[in-house]
């Protein structure tokens, strides 16, 4: 996608959404996981991501691929009642 902006420069993107109900597997088939909490967000969410901010973190020489894999790995570890009540937790009024 590309965008622009208000000095006329053109910005590529990326786009990552996040839902509330997302779900890892193809049409929400099969049990749910913790790992499906990973792509969750409590409410829908549309994250904008420079192409040239992702270059970047790449270049880095960071593990910024494996960043999805280990989150997911971290959740399944957790479980899911932990991941579930993260997310509840997000919309209690302090």
């Amino acid at each position: 996608q590309q965008a622009g902006l208000a000095g006329g420069e053109k910005w590529h993107l990326q786009i990552v959404l996040f839902h509330p109900e997302a779900r890892h597997q193809a049409y929400a088939e099969g049990p749910e996981e913790a790992s499906d909490y990973s792509i969750r967000s409590p409410y829908p969410t549309i994250h904008l991501l420079r192409e040239l901010d992702v270059r970047t973190a790449v270049a880095s020489g960071a593990d910024v691929q494996g960043v999805p894999g280990r989150n997911s790995a971290r959740l399944q570890g957790e479980g899911l009642s932990p991941a579930r009540a993260r997310l509840l937790g997000c919309y209690e009024v302090c």
